[in-house]
């Protein structure tokens, strides 16, 4: 009897608790979760259920960026309930949730027409780094190149995530989440296998560069892994061999970095941490008898390793009373490879005398501090004499007049007979119309050989039974890009230079599938948008000044970001997202 007491007050308790987390019958609009206390690595299920006499309109979910980052996409469900023959049907929004840090959260209010829910309190405790089954099948672990470096050095981080057991798709490992810094992928993940304690794991690294943009204390908080395993367990009551199901969640450790600011015997107006700086310079022709009006080009390409090329300063000129110099336009590019991102700029100068004399154009001194030895290193372009002649130079001879070249008198040559003016002008225009007749005939019978030859290249490689359908050719953009897309407009409503340059970024790698572009220079590249590029340039500029004043414009980013998002075509790339389920087979 006392048995059946205390199971049926459990009973009870446990409903009472189901119908705490669940909404209220006639409500249009309520949000619920499945648990209000979790570990910080925890996974939290938020249900918003919207009631279909409020219409299509989805909730917006931008509040919960500043508390709970989102696993996945979003899921909806539609179903209805019968309640003593009162019919409601409704759509369910369904979002899992990571918290962000430790402590009580709030998870906010939802608005949907007049109808607004009520905000719900999460209490999470410390991160729990074990899995369910208590085992070393799979584990994660992470490491930074250095624990001390300067403002806007290059950090590498590596994370690698070691198996012996197959998991099911949905995996996602997240990406590291840095305050106050620019938080780049370097290239795609690497699979390998490595034996721990003579036990065999699959191992797949991915790593990332971290550029920090202040200086103090630096913390990369933990990357979170998530993964749903299958596993054949023992006899059940009802079935034999019946598959259990387990969650893993797994998050690595935190790194505390101490962040140096510029030294205060560095001598330069810009600062550049690099571990390498390089200069290559060349003339477009010699620098001696040159004539006055003639112009010669001077090409220099910086190169720094371990810095990006928004970060390497210009070639400037003093004016010299004599020459008169034309910059062009820089040329920046990232590149990036396991070792971190080395950044260069290419720039040329077109140098006009335009008096005669000898001029010195004197060296340049790009200081730089060398992060490989901690110490200041300069790098020079050493100075050049340039002499210029009072006219034409040597070997540059005034051209000939041509002006009364039909009223001279030229001698026949040897065995050649002097032929009438009215003969010549008739073998002058004959052997003009003859060669006119055979260009254009040689112009016709290349352009039908073109056509028949991409005509016979479609009837070759076009099977029967292949030929793509229309809606297959039409242009569409993937799931995560318009993810990104959400995410990079909330960014530049913030206005935050880093936040909306990693979102840019983002962005890209999304929409063109392809995470190989690290920079905003490969996905300006990639949007062929002169004004986006232009904005991006200024953008990558105000991150790396360290200064209160923004020179890009929002809303010009956001209106070529809205029409390059809305014209973009399947992506051509193999690139893959974060998601890991491709790398993984079972």
């Amino acid at each position: 009897m006392v048995k059946r007491l205390i199971g049926f007050i459990s009973l009870l308790c446990l409903t009472m608790s189901v119908v705490s987390q669940t909404p209220t019958q006639g409500q249009a609009l309520s949000a619920f979760v499945d648990k209000n206390d979790i570990a910080l690595n925890d996974i939290l299920t938020l249900t918003i259920r919207v009631d279909n006499s409020l219409g299509t309109t989805r909730p917006s979910l931008a509040g919960l960026n500043r508390d709970f980052e989102q696993v996945g996409n979003v899921n909806t469900r539609s179903s209805y309930t019968n309640v003593n023959g009162t019919v409601q049907s409704f759509v369910d929004f369904i979002i899992r949730l990571r918290a962000l840090s430790s402590g009580t959260l709030i998870i906010p209010s939802f608005r949907v027409g007049g109808e607004v829910t009520s905000p719900i309190s999460i209490n999470v405790g410390e991160a729990n780094q074990t899995d369910s089954a208590g085992n070393n099948e799979i584990f994660i672990l992470s490491n930074v190149s250095k624990e001390r470096l300067y403002v806007q050095e290059q950090l590498l981080y590596t994370i690698k995530l070691y198996y012996s057991i197959s998991f099911d798709q949905g995996a996602q490992l997240t990406s590291p989440q840095v305050a106050d810094s620019v938080v780049q992928q370097l290239g795609s993940d690497e699979t390998y296998s490595e034996i721990l304690d003579g036990i065999r794991y699959n191992v797949t690294e991915r790593k990332f560069v971290i550029f920090p943009q202040s200086s103090g204390e630096l913390t990369i908080p933990p990357v979170y892994f998530t993964a749903t395993v299958g596993r054949r367990g023992g006899l059940t009551r009802f079935f034999n061999n019946r598959t259990s199901v387990r969650e893993i969640d797994l998050s690595s450790d935190a790194h505390l970095i101490d962040v140096l600011g510029k030294p205060a015997s560095f001598p330069g107006q810009t600062w550049l941490p690099a571990a390498n700086l390089s200069i290559i310079e060349n003339w477009s022709g010699p620098l001696t008898n040159l004539a006055i009006g003639n112009s010669v080009t001077r090409n220099i390409r910086l190169t720094a390793t371990g810095l990006s090329s928004s970060l390497l300063p210009g070639i400037s000129y003093e004016d010299i009373p004599g020459l008169k110099f034309y910059p062009d336009q820089p040329i920046r590019e990232d590149n990036a490879d396991e070792t971190g991102v080395s950044g260069s700029r290419a720039e040329g100068t077109a140098i006009v005398p335009s008096e005669a004399g000898s001029f010195i154009i004197p060296e340049v001194v790009i200081p730089w501090w060398n992060t490989t030895t901690d110490s200041l290193e300069r790098t020079v372009i050493p100075a050049q004499t340039m002499t210029v002649l009072p006219g034409a130079g040597p070997g540059q001879q005034a051209l000939p007049d041509f002006s009364n070249l039909q009223q001279a008198n030229f001698p026949p040559g040897p065995g050649s007979a002097a032929a009438p003016a009215a003969q010549t002008s008739g073998l002058y225009l004959f052997w003009i119309t003859s060669t006119a007749v055979f260009a254009v005939a040689w112009l016709f019978s290349t352009g039908m050989w073109l056509r028949y030859r991409n005509q016979l290249a479609f009837v070759t490689t076009a099977t029967p039974g292949m030929l793509p359908r229309k809606k297959d050719i039409e242009k569409i953009v993937s799931q995560n890009a318009q993810t990104n897309f959400k995410s990079l407009k909330t960014a530049l409503a913030r206005g935050e230079p880093t936040e909306i340059r990693c979102c840019l970024i983002a962005w890209g790698q999304a929409l063109f599938q392809d995470n190989s572009l690290l920079t905003l220079t490969a996905i300006s590249r990639q949007c062929q948008d002169g004004e986006f590029e232009k904005q991006t340039l200024l953008l990558e500029e105000s991150v790396y000044k360290n200064s209160d004043t923004k020179d890009f414009s929002t809303e010009i980013i956001e209106t070529a970001v809205s029409r390059i998002h809305k014209s973009a075509s399947k992506p051509k790339s193999a690139g893959k997202n974060y998601n890991l389920p491709p790398l993984y087979k079972n």
